[in-house]
């Protein structure tokens, strides 16, 4: 699931319309908000915070909504994968790359031997 469909149902359980939250975010139309949500971009640091202050949630819950759908993107979805990522939140970027890589590593040569 992407960020944008994450956000939308995050949105929906907090009872609050595209045009509800827009306006918490000082923007006259739900445009922006549309935007996000159907995936055309993903928001800035500065405005995810904004959107996670509108929403009432703490900043740590959009931004573990927005490494999970990255992970997701490159085909990892196990919880115990997705969980290490988000319980290490200083691991420098370029090593949590290298983790993600090395799995997917592992992943494919597990795929070939099913094959074989």
């Amino acid at each position: 699931m992407n960020f944008g469909r994450k956000l939308r149902q995050l949105r929906i359980e907090k009872g609050l319309t595209q045009q509800e939250l827009a306006e918490r975010l000082g923007y006259k139309t739900n445009s922006y908000v549309s935007d996000v949500e159907s995936g055309h971009f993903i928001p800035s640091k500065d405005k995810l915070k904004k959107i996670a202050k509108a929403l009432d949630v703490p900043f740590k819950v959009l931004e573990d909504m927005l490494l999970e759908s990255k992970l997701e993107a490159l085909g990892i979805r196990e919880p115990e994968l997705l969980s290490l990522f988000k319980d290490i939140p200083s691991l420098p970027e370029k090593d949590k790359r290298a983790i993600i890589n090395a799995y997917l590593k592992v992943k494919e040569r597990r795929m070939r031997k099913k094959k074989t």
